[in-house]
């Protein structure tokens, strides 16, 4: 994702009884994650994670909350691979599909102190899956739903874990790109 993907970024108005975003808090959210990316403000991956945005006030429209939410969770995922130095995820947009050898390649962070992740081993078994269902398409593949209804173990002790944020962003966008080549 680059500045300019940022900043063209466009949300639908939310469906009048629908939980909303004021827009321009969102729109002011944007443009610091721009200026982030080209190393104006220093917003991190956490940082855009923990963002909450007011509601619209009564008489005008804000922005769909679950765009601008899936639209957070694919740049949450492309900073924490940017930070690392890896090539990015794949953002799930036609022009750029998540391939087998990407998801093959795809490493995520180990949760940070005082926090707990998902298991691994099951984040690695899925991962598997995923690139066997992207290398052949056939009717053994996962499906969207399957995918936005994986539940991992969460880590105990010593165990090797994954960051939980990192990896649901990184579902969400599977789900999206699955449904979206159906």
């Amino acid at each position: 994702m680059t500045p300019e993907d940022v900043r063209r970024a466009r949300f639908g108005f939310a469906a009048p009884g629908r939980e909303a975003y004021h827009r321009g808090q969102v729109d002011a959210f944007c443009a610091r994650i721009a200026d982030s990316l080209i190393g104006r403000d220093n917003l991190t991956a956490a940082d855009i994670r923990m963002a909450e945005f007011d509601t619209p006030v009564p008489g005008n429209h804000g922005y769909d909350c679950e765009q601008v939410d899936e639209f957070l969770d694919q740049i949450c995922v492309d900073l924490e691979f940017l930070r690392r130095g890896s090539h990015r995820i794949p953002s799930g947009r036609e022009q750029d599909p998540l391939t087998h050898e990407a998801v093959l390649r795809i490493q995520f962070s180990a949760p940070p102190l005082g926090f707990t992740g998902y298991v691994a081993d099951e984040v690695g078994a899925f991962l598997d899956r995923l690139a066997a269902t992207l290398a052949h398409d056939g009717p053994n593949g996962l499906t969207p739903d399957e995918v936005r209804d994986t539940v991992f173990p969460t880590a105990t002790g010593a165990t090797a874990a994954y960051h939980k944020p990192e990896v649901d962003a990184f579902l969400d966008l599977v789900a999206h790109q699955l449904k979206a080549s159906r």
